[in-house]
């Protein structure tokens, strides 16, 4: 089968991830677009720790996530004060909405208030993932794809790029796939009844933005617990 359109590939594309113990979202959208395919798995060790905590609730919005980013865990440090959280994020956020957030947080069993009113995480569990994998599908634009797979090691473990065997082939011929290879990010060749990988995704470089990271784990949450 010639693919005529991009749409046609997220079916095996899909599947491949799924083979690989992953959950899977498609259209996932990132600060600076949409990534095609998104799969997720689960740490079930840390998911029981979480769970006996009572954090049932997914953590919530990009800034809840990093406003818990910057709370110090029970035992490992102080407990931090509203104000010295509200003079981190005062640039961006009003006083209402970060109170109104840590409140959030504490009413979600994430933190805990201390008598004098300060905050410490309940935590023991992070990362709660153990591998997110994005992969971004194009017909034939290897340099456009390639920047997106490139953007996506923001969040992601590992990233790959879908091409038709077509492409996958001129991709070899050229000499570019050394260029993939280099940046560690992964090639599927895609046909209509399978996915090869070509080059398996070995970030060297790259990490990811934790905060990113957690914020787009936790939007697989509520799934998980769902199907588990």
């Amino acid at each position: 089968m010639q693919f005529e359109y991009e749409y046609q590939m997220v079916k095996p594309a899909e599947a491949w991830l799924q083979s690989k113990g992953l959950m899977v979202k498609r259209e996932f959208p990132t600060p600076w677009g949409i990534c095609d395919l998104v799969g997720c798995s689960f740490n079930k060790r840390n998911v029981k720790k979480r769970l006996r905590l009572g954090q049932k609730k997914p953590i919530g919005s990009h800034f809840r996530t990093m406003l818990l980013s910057h709370i110090p865990e029970e035992n490992e440090a102080c407990p931090i004060d509203p104000a010295h959280l509200i003079g981190i994020f005062s640039e961006f956020f009003n006083d209402e909405r970060i109170i109104s957030e840590l409140n959030r947080l504490e009413r979600d069993k994430f933190v805990r208030k201390t008598n004098s009113g300060s905050f410490y995480k309940l935590n023991g569990w992070m990362p709660i993932h153990k591998k997110l994998v994005a992969l971004e599908l194009k017909l034939s634009r290897v340099q456009d794809v390639l920047n997106q797979a490139i953007a996506n090691l923001e969040f992601a473990d590992e990233s790959y790029v879908g091409l038709p065997k077509t492409t996958a082939d001129n991709l070899l011929l050229s000499g570019r796939v050394r260029e993939f290879v280099d940046l560690g990010i992964g090639v599927l060749v895609i046909t209509a009844e399978k996915c090869q990988l070509l080059v398996k995704s070995k970030p060297t470089n790259a990490t990811p933005d934790s905060v990113l990271q957690n914020y787009c784990i936790e939007r697989f949450w509520r799934a998980f617990l769902t199907n588990s």
